[in-house]
């Protein structure tokens, strides 16, 4: 059994997801394994998933739903409930892992613990440079700047004192880079469904967890990604349904900490 299994929600960026999942090659740290949560992607993402199965020593689970519109969090759920892992490490078939991304979720995360990071965003002019070859070379790891280190440390130290405080909307979190232990995901029932069409269900997460008693971990500047901008996927935006807007339910009250619709679908309110 791996003890991290990643988690890599995906939709249609066939470009960007050979991309990532090189990045995942070159891990340095290789006790775990692949779940693809796939929102409704073509049979070219299926192609490049088999293919990469074949040839890489990487475990890898596919799970995949049709597209109706943006349900990440959805599918999100159903690919851990086919991971085998010990730590849930939650990312996106956009953004492709520095080499340590992996082994430092490893080493910091756990039972009782959720960690997050940030992520450096390729501009659309470094993102058409990309290539396989410059991928496998490691070239997309050049991207991170003196900017974008002092903005990780400036985020780091925010979250840290936002713990200090009791303040639940921290630290940062971004879909991209969080992990918990499994008895955390499961404890507080995993994603919440009910962001069927909208964002906000990773900060949805995050809070549940601070409730739930997680112990939350800064990985600003420890765990990163390279988010690939779109425009070298055009794909994305042929198929993409448009989001609907429903701010109101991130921010109803009394939400539980075990949410309604999740891993497991509740009958009553759970706190």
């Amino acid at each position: 059994m791996s003890r991290v299994s990643v988690i890599l929600s995906i939709f249609d960026q066939p470009r960007a997801f050979r991309f990532s999942l090189i990045g995942y090659q070159r891990q340095t740290y290789r006790d775990f394994e692949l779940c693809i949560a796939d929102d409704g992607s073509d049979d070219e993402t299926k192609r490049i998933i088999e293919e990469f199965a074949r040839t890489s020593d990487i475990p890898v689970r596919h799970v995949w739903q049709e597209n109706t519109g943006y349900r990440r969090a959805k599918i999100a759920n159903e690919a851990v409930k086919v991971s085998m892992g010990e730590i849930i490490l939650l990312s996106d078939g956009d953004c492709i892992p520095h080499r340590d991304f992996v082994g430092a979720h490893a080493e910091r995360g756990g039972p009782n613990t959720f960690c997050v990071g940030g992520y450096v965003r390729l501009s659309a002019d470094a993102s058409k440079a990309l290539t396989l070859e410059n991928v496998r070379a490691g070239d997309y790891e050049n991207a991170m700047t003196s900017k974008d280190r002092r903005q990780f440390q400036m985020t780091h130290w925010k979250s840290l004192w936002g713990v200090m405080w009791g303040k639940m909307n921290k630290p940062k979190v971004y879909g991209c880079n969080i992990s918990c232990g499994r008895d955390v995901y499961v404890g507080v029932n995993g994603y919440d469904e009910n962001y069927d069409g909208f964002g906000k269900e990773d900060s949805d997460l995050r809070n549940r967890m601070r409730r739930y008693g997680a112990r939350p971990v800064s990985l600003w500047g420890k765990a990163w990604v390279y988010h690939v901008d779109d425009v070298i996927d055009p794909k994305i935006r042929q198929r993409r349904v448009p989001r609907r807007k429903n701010p109101g339910y991130y921010y109803r009250k009394d939400t539980p900490i075990r949410c309604l619709n999740g891993l497991e679908k509740l009958d009553r309110v759970s706190s």
